[in-house]
């Protein structure tokens, strides 16, 4: 393996602890194009960038246990060229530790690192010599619990709290698992038969989501860029949390409905199939950008009842829009809790840094209401696993607006594993294979 993934995967990793960038924006910037690398070499460059920011607090316990140094005093790309090394030592078994270690190294030179070169040889080594017994001394309880699984202990605690301490673990543990691919098959392009037919033709390999039409998880995702071209507006990645999400709100043929957090569309193109391209969507964001974005997806998807117009849906409503909507979805901004297997930096934010967020969905929620006819339904969402952002919010608005009342998701009970009512649906990685998702759905009655 040439040394140029693993500099890209050095740089990247800086970007992202350092910085403050997203992973999955980092990896799109420094990687560039796929067409300019080896196959192999890209998938090693982004293995390598997703495993350390997943696995940072472990990496650091292993790192912190056989250095000399303490780690926060090292050179920002010393310290990531050491956690790249150990990533590949304990976790990448096809990397031979020699090749691990020499490479290590070897970056120190071509990064100018070249002081370091005998520091980073003597911790990665020591590191390999004592592989079997790295962990055999970790403290009891929670913070044990935090340097196994690279989740911090104020996030373990939240969950603990919100869930139960044996949910929490299940959370942790499910969070360095590879997320699963999920699919929508366009149906306003073609049917499941027929896109199946063709797609498992070309190799792709795939099955459908129980008691949900349209839904196709994939087993290699990356055969889909095989596909033929006229393909490629027969389906679009959406993960079954969201799908559920669209089935639940159970717009119907000719209604009207408004999806006032759109971007990038996905629940709004899926809405759209299940009226049959009938009836009209609105679909909102802050950014004029993404609503031109949402309009072009449209086009090319098929949809013609969507119009996309940029607002922000946390101050008041229009006027022009009050009671005028069959269904209204808020699917609101949120701290992504639920989604850590696709943006593993999220697990790092400290459980502070959300506090502002309530308030701004439930003024979402509030104005959203306003939205809905009589007789209409309302319904929130997140892909977050926190009760403050969740339940709360959804008991407020009850509390607070005596018009609506819950509604009970038209979803299969065998959904439900707790005592969460029928209004109300946590999906948990680790019990329903989906992110992390919450939905809440309530109904306008009369006046």
């Amino acid at each position: 393996m040439a040394a140029e993934p693993r500099r890209r995967a050095v740089e990247a990793l800086v970007r992202v602890h350092r910085e403050g960038g997203y992973s999955h924006l980092v990896v799109d910037t420094l990687l560039g194009r796929e067409e300019d690398w080896k196959a192999e070499d890209r998938a090693f460059a982004v293995r390598l960038i997703y495993g350390v920011v997943e696995r940072r607090l472990t990496l650091d316990y292993v790192l912190a246990a056989h250095s000399s140094l303490k780690l926060k005093k090292l050179h920002p790309l010393v310290l990531e060229i050491l956690r790249t090394g150990c990533y590949q030592l304990l976790y990448m078994d096809r990397v031979p530790p020699s090749a691990a270690v020499s490479e290590a190294v070897k970056l120190t030179r071509i990064l100018r690192q070249e002081r370091s070169s005998g520091y980073v040889n003597a911790v990665l080594r020591a590191v390999d010599r004592g592989r079997a017994h790295l962990f055999d001394h970790l403290p009891a309880g929670v913070e044990g619990l935090s340097v196994r699984t690279s989740c911090p202990a104020s996030l373990l605690t939240l969950w603990g709290r919100a869930y139960g301490t044996e949910m929490a673990a299940r959370l942790a543990e499910s969070a360095n698992e590879p997320p699963p691919a999920y699919i929508r098959v366009n149906t306003l392009r073609t049917t499941q038969e027929a896109f199946c037919r063709e797609a498992q033709a070309a190799g792709v390999r795939l099955e459908a989501a129980p008691s949900l039409p349209g839904c196709l998880r994939v087993e290699n995702p990356a055969m889909l860029k095989r596909l033929a071209k006229p393909l490629e507006t027969c389906y679009y990645h959406q993960d079954v949390a969201s799908q559920l999400c669209c089935m639940a709100l159970g717009a119907r043929p000719g209604e009207r409905v408004a999806d006032v957090c759109a971007a990038p569309g996905g629940k709004s193109f899926t809405a759209a199939q299940y009226m049959e391209n009938r009836g009209e969507i609105l679909a909102g964001d802050l950014y004029p950008a993404k609503c031109r974005e949402m309009d072009g997806r449209a086009a090319a998807l098929g949809v013609s009842i969507l119009r996309a117009a940029a607002r922000d849906a946390a101050a008041p409503c229009p006027e022009a829009l009050h009671r005028r909507f069959d269904r209204v979805v808020c699917d609101v901004p949120c701290s992504g809790l639920g989604v850590i297997r696709r943006k593993p930096e999220i697990r790092y934010k400290p459980p502070e840094s959300f506090a502002g967020l309530p308030q701004t969905q439930y003024a979402i929620l509030r104005e959203a209401a306003k939205m809905v006819r009589e007789g209409g339904v309302l319904q929130y969402s997140t892909c977050t696993l926190n009760p403050a952002e969740n339940e709360k919010v959804a008991a407020r608005f009850l509390a607070e607006h005596p018009a609506f009342s819950p509604r009970r998701l038209p979803l299969d009970a065998a959904l439900w594993p707790g005592r969460e009512p029928s209004h109300e649906l946590t999906l948990f990685p680790p019990v329903h294979g989906s992110d992390g998702f919450y939905i809440a759905g309530f109904a306008r009655g009369p006046g």
